[in-house]
């Protein structure tokens, strides 16, 4: 398994931190660092930035497809794919598409068309259409919010149906959210806000989180009467204090994932020590002590 990082816009970071933060990231021997995307072109042009600083290879989880047509996507990631020498992983989901399995299917094409010899291209995938999708006509899979058994689930249905595609099955990959707090209870509130926008949120999210389980909890959630149960927060990603969170990111990664990513989260916009934290508690190289 491949470990990588992500550093998210709205962490708010400063641009130098920012910077500072990859090659601390390189340091501690991550393999790639991840953004994720809106449809402008800030994300490409971040992933140049990181590269340029730490040499590290760079990838997009994920451009929406509903945001902009394939030309305007598939231009901006030749020129990252050229400008890295080919280290970049170029990931696109649905968005707001309707029909999504159907619509990405054809999209999917056009960009493969447009990219000749380009990027790999990863697909955004929950449900069973999507994973199927992938794993027929996409180089990985871009999976979220997955408990470790719902990893081992997709990863099923994924090998299952690039067997029956005659093709290898494309890697999985996946972001999972990661707080770390010296207060263990504000790392699993950060993490437990950030779970529910989603959770609450769009249907492919809620149907997800419905088919790991939670069907109850959400009701209970959405009427304000509860809070998110420990078995929610332990199927949504690893939160607490140093020294809690490694195990719980790593049993959640042994599900089955080829490239999982720590997905930083901070609980205050702009606090570089939280995602040092977050990246040194699950580095691939051990830590110094100070």
């Amino acid at each position: 398994m491949r470990l990588g990082f992500s550093l998210d816009p709205r962490l708010q970071l400063d641009a130098g931190d920012e910077l500072a933060l990859v090659k601390r990231g390189a340091e501690l021997g991550y393999e790639s660092v991840w953004t994720p995307a809106t449809p402008e072109p800030e994300a490409f042009d971040r992933c140049l930035r990181w590269y340029e600083a730490a040499g590290l290879p760079v990838g997009i989880a994920v451009v929406p497809a509903s945001g902009q047509p394939p030309d305007v996507y598939a231009e901006r990631a030749r020129r990252v794919h050229e400008e890295t020498g080919g280290n970049f992983w170029f990931g696109v989901g649905s968005g707001q598409m309707l029909h999504a399995a159907e619509g990405m299917r054809d999209y999917l094409e056009r960009l493969r068309d447009l990219l000749p010899g380009g990027p790999p291209i990863y697909l955004a995938a929950l449900g069973p259409l999507m994973l199927r999708l992938a794993a027929e006509a996409a180089d990985g899979v871009s999976l979220n919010w997955c408990s470790a058994e719902a990893v081992a689930w997709s990863r099923q249905r994924v090998e299952a149906a690039a067997s029956a595609a005659g093709r290898p099955a494309p890697v999985l990959s996946m972001y999972i959210r990661t707080c770390v707090d010296p207060d263990a209870e504000v790392a699993r509130d950060t993490l437990g806000r950030a779970a529910l926008m989603y959770a609450l949120g769009p249907p492919a999210y809620r149907r997800h989180y419905e088919r790991m389980g939670f069907t109850e909890e959400l009701r209970s959630l959405e009427e304000g009467s509860a809070q998110p149960s420990a078995a929610f927060l332990a199927a949504s990603g690893a939160a607490g204090a140093p020294g809690e969170v490694r195990s719980h990111f790593e049993s959640i990664a042994a599900g089955g994932l080829d490239v999982a990513i720590v997905r930083v989260l901070s609980p205050r916009p702009g606090d570089t020590e939280a995602v040092v934290r977050a990246l040194e508690e699950c580095a691939p190289k051990a830590v110094a002590p100070d």
